[in-house]
């Protein structure tokens, strides 16, 4: 059975749909998507936020999911919004409820606010996501694939509410192997210069290409996507690095999602496939078609608007 591994699909069901056509997958009498030849969808999460019709796009990928005719990992928006949905024993809310974080999901709360019941189904879905996959030639994870920080995390879902507020924990072990998981290892960036990402967003850390040796690699080597005015001749800090597992060039091709890469950036590098080519900005969703391959070609690469 092929599988094909979609990216970030961040409420833009248009796309999806389109993707999804150009695939082979056609809609059953039920309206799921399914495959004539049996492939699978694997969705890297990331489904909600930013986008226009994050309901539909939920729609869709639910009801593939129920189907068995795709599998769907959390990503660090569906995180996110659990924390800010959830409270702690002392009644907060895991997240703040800071301006910043509800703008985050204002678009995906607006999506449900005729719908309450719908809401409350896909919160208690996207709860039991697992954190990453392990399938036959092939791993899926939502941002970095960290052996030790899966370890901590093995098996576990946020069905378990101890777990969900743990995850939240920001000294506990847990809370670390999840922020790994879902949202890369990042780097402290020189205070020389101001950093801004793709959303004109200003940072003062950035995420890097976990799966390399950082030994003596410069920031512009080391950051995933680079920035422009990233130093050429200066290195991180080492123990901004000291967290970094490479991966083995010659195990198993590992997905992922989360980076948001421009049009420019080279989505495989050996057996490391990033499939988020940034919908929210290019109009553009992709996928990978995997069929057992271990070294992965840019051919199989597939994009829809």
């Amino acid at each position: 059975m092929g599988i094909d591994v979609i990216g970030d699909v961040h409420g833009h069901s248009d796309a999806l749909r389109s993707l999804l056509q150009k695939l082979g997958y056609c809609e059953d009498v039920s309206g799921t998507h399914v495959h004539p030849s049996s492939r699978q969808a694997v969705f890297v999460g990331d489904l909600l936020n930013r986008g226009p019709k994050v309901r539909q796009t939920m729609q869709i990928v639910r009801k593939m999911a129920q189907a068995g005719s795709a599998q769907v990992i959390i990503g660090n928006h569906e995180f996110n919004l659990l924390g800010l949905e959830n409270e702690g024993e002392d009644g907060t809310t895991l997240r703040k409820h800071s301006p910043e974080n509800l703008a985050e999901v204002a678009t995906t709360k607006a999506a449900y606010r005729d719908a309450p019941d719908e809401w409350d189904e896909c919160l208690a879905w996207i709860r039991t996501l697992p954190l990453s996959l392990e399938l036959p030639g092939l791993r899926v994870v939502h941002a970095a694939w960290h052996p030790t920080s899966l370890a901590v995390i093995a098996g576990r879902t946020f069905e378990d509410d101890a777990f969900l507020r743990t995850a939240f924990d920001k000294k506990s072990p847990e809370s670390e192997a999840v922020n790994i998981t879902l949202k890369g290892i990042k780097v402290p960036l020189p205070k020389d210069k101001v950093y801004r990402d793709r959303f004109g967003i200003s940072r003062t850390k950035a995420r890097i290409r976990w799966w390399m040796n950082p030994k003596g690699k410069s920031y512009s080597e080391l950051l995933f996507p680079p920035y422009a005015n990233a130093p050429r001749n200066a290195t991180p800090p080492a123990h901004s690095l000291s967290s970094v597992e490479m991966y083995p060039p010659k195990a198993c091709p590992v997905f992922f999602g989360h980076y948001c890469l421009p049009p420019t950036e080279p989505k495989i590098d050996g057996n490391v496939i990033c499939v988020d080519g940034c919908v929210s900005c290019d109009r553009k969703l992709w996928a990978y078609q995997f069929d057992g391959e271990n070294r992965p070609n840019s051919k199989k690469l597939v994009s829809a608007s």
